[in-house]
């Protein structure tokens, strides 16, 4: 077992998977496509020829995904500028393992989405972490004090997993200044009218974007997507593991974008809405603070989170308790659910708080 050691203080990403009714803890959309598109998926799926390996460049699929970002963004963007990654985690461990030297340190904000850290404590690489502030945001001088440990890789989530905000965007653009390879996670940015950093990625030799599609509607298939200039998506491209996007994956993904690509914008505009909607309702509570959301999940801070969490979850109601990271006692993370979910959880809310 020596041959591990250094796995044995590994910290590995945790899900949560209490069995509950109401469940508001991974951040995934809550609806399911409709039987319609469910149906011409499957029509599709038969005409798979299952022993055979899929497309390897994963082409026709990029196409579709280009084309959607043209849509909804209004960018020139083409199928060259993607690599496709088996969810955006896998792109996230390709990019700490590849970018600079892996003696040479990354850095990221604490508390952020945890598999930066788990990854790059996976093959070794050096971290730099630094504290956000008070309100979940880049403290220009705590990152310039980071920047002296000469990181080579900068991993900054905007939307960030677990607050909600988005972040400064000058201190994004200070990282990019300094000729630092910089990373923006935005796996939550369809959720959010902050202004996407796609453009500098689609012109910049040292900035790229990732995006999902767990988000809006296709967690089950883990397809995660990373958007740079050309000629860095085609060196970036050379390391991606071969046949890492499935056949299945692939026909559901173009179906759905194309097929049912109404019908996911449309359930995106629905999950900003009721944000705001039960946003609003949450700030009526006395006992809690509420944090503002870009992201299809919103932070609150109750009197006890440990205590909190147990109580909802007696109600059937599961959401994220988060008070074990730093800078984050007492909150717990809830995803936006269809209206009577949210209604629930507002309802179970409210009784338990009362209680403190």
């Amino acid at each position: 077992m020596n041959f591990l050691s250094r796995l044995k203080d590994l910290k590995a990403y945790k899900t949560e998977t209490t069995p509950c009714k109401v469940r508001l803890s991974s951040n995934e959309s809550p609806f399911d496509l409709s039987e319609e598109l469910k149906e011409k998926i499957s029509q599709k799926i038969k005409e798979i020829n299952f022993q055979k390996y899929p497309d390897p460049t994963v082409r026709e699929l990029k196409e579709i995904i280009a084309d959607f970002i043209r849509e909804t963004e209004k960018v020139d963007i083409s199928a060259d500028n993607l690599v496709l990654g088996n969810g955006s985690d896998e792109l996230i461990h390709l990019l700490i393992s590849v970018v600079g030297e892996i003696s040479q340190p990354i850095i990221y904000p604490v508390p952020t989405f945890p598999m930066y850290q788990v990854s790059a404590d996976v093959i070794g690489r050096p971290k730099v972490e630094f504290f956000l502030n008070s309100s979940f945001d880049i403290n220009l001088s705590d990152l310039e004090m980071a920047l002296y440990e000469n990181p080579q890789l900068a991993l900054f989530a905007s939307p960030n997993n677990p607050t909600g905000n988005s972040f400064n965007p000058e201190a994004i653009k200070l990282t990019i200044d300094k000729g630092i390879f910089t990373v923006v996670d935005e796996a939550y940015i369809h959720f959010s009218d902050k202004k996407s950093f796609i453009e500098y990625a689609l012109n910049t030799d040292n900035v790229v974007v990732l995006r999902t599609m767990s988000k809006i509607g296709l967690a089950s298939i883990r397809l995660g997507y990373l958007i740079a200039k050309k000629e860095v998506a085609q060196l970036l491209d050379k390391a991606r593991m071969p046949f890492n996007i499935t056949y299945p994956t692939q026909v559901i993904a173009k179906t759905v974008l194309t097929d049912g690509r109404k019908e996911i914008l449309s359930q995106i505009d629905f999950v900003k809405s009721e944000r705001d909607r039960v946003l609003s309702q949450l700030k009526r509570i006395q006992k809690l603070k509420v944090y503002p959301s870009d992201a299809n999940f919103y932070l609150i801070k109750v009197p006890d989170a440990d205590k909190v969490h147990k109580m909802l979850i007696e109600k059937g109601v599961l959401v994220r308790n988060m008070s074990h990271l730093p800078k984050m006692e007492n909150c717990l993370r809830v995803s936006i659910g269809k209206s009577e979910e949210n209604d629930t959880f507002l309802k179970s809310i409210e009784e338990v708080i009362k209680d403190f």
